[in-house]
């Protein structure tokens, strides 16, 4: 699976938008007063005004080349505060997942990585991190009361869990194949999000995929 535009509902819409264009420089594809799109490696990220200023929130993370993320850490530090885990300001994931993460939030209230698989994301001859370097959108958090039903209709247009592992009702799934390096992340309302004090909310999403679309909305 490849994550090709993931469609939010956001508060804070203005200070929102402008934290992408010009504080991370995302190149602004599409704009008018209730919604702007970001290119954002191979995919698009969509922000789209929420009128009633519901407060909504998602984790989502973008791939980032695999040896360039101290690069992009220290390209992050100098244009806001990383969020903390254990008084740690990144991640190193063991196990099959091989990756390196540090998060932040956007002025949304959306926790955002950055991450670099080590095992499924292409090598740089860069040496410094610019915005180009960012590949994809890696990650989207689906949450929902009915996490064995949506799993179901993913798995209905060939989006399986990660491995083929056992689907985990009260916490976080990793559905699509590794090798792609990108992923919905299904789980239940309530649970924390790493490198942050929020649990996970249901939140109107669109997510299109090259297998389909999953709309939240």
């Amino acid at each position: 699976m490849k994550i090709v535009k993931v469609s939010l509902q956001i508060s804070n819409f203005e200070q929102t938008v402008n934290f992408y264009q010009d504080i991370l420089q995302f190149k602004m594809i599409t704009f008018n007063t209730n919604c702007a799109a970001f290119q954002i490696g191979e995919s698009i990220l969509e922000l789209i005004k929420d009128h009633e200023d519901n407060a909504y929130y998602y984790h989502f993370a973008f791939n980032i080349y695999a040896n360039l993320f101290a690069e992009a850490k220290n390209w992050l530090s100098t244009r806001l505060t990383l969020l903390k885990e254990d008084d740690m300001d990144e991640i190193d994931f063991d196990g099959k997942t091989q990756a390196n993460a540090c998060y932040f939030e956007d002025p949304a209230g959306n926790i955002v990585e950055f991450i670099a698989r080590r095992t499924t994301s292409p090598i740089s001859d860069d040496k410094e991190f610019s915005i180009d370097h960012i590949l994809s959108i890696s990650e989207i958090s689906l949450t929902t009361a009915n996490v064995r039903e949506t799993a179901g209709k993913l798995d209905k247009i060939g989006i399986p869990i990660r491995d083929g592992k056992e689907l985990k009702k009260m916490s976080l799934n990793f559905i699509g194949e590794f090798e792609d390096g990108a992923f919905i992340l299904l789980g239940p309302i309530g649970r924390r999000w790493l490198f942050s004090t929020k649990n996970a909310i249901q939140a109107p999403i669109i997510i299109q995929t090259n297998k389909g679309i999953i709309d939240n909305f």
